[in-house]
């Protein structure tokens, strides 16, 4: 269920990458783990997530899902 959520919330997250206007400067290899506005036990599974896979030696950036359409996705980077 955590992966298919995830694979969801990433490409709302791609559709944002590709189209959006406030994207930040990133490192071609970065690796995103995406939070939801509003699944919180997926939040706490991925928080898990972003702790294993930060130890990796490659970027990675929190992904946050904006509040409303009209906001745009927070990406923080982790280890980059």
């Amino acid at each position: 269920m955590q992966t298919s959520k995830n694979i969801d919330l990433t490409q709302k997250l791609i559709d944002y990458l590709v189209n959006g206007k406030n994207v930040p400067e990133l490192p071609q290899d970065v690796s995103f783990v995406p939070f939801s506005k509003s699944d919180k036990k997926l939040n706490e599974a991925n928080e898990e997530l972003l702790e294993n896979i930060s130890k990796e030696d490659k970027p990675v950036a929190i992904a946050k899902e904006p509040q409303t359409k009209k906001d745009s996705w927070e990406i923080i980077p982790v280890n980059f």
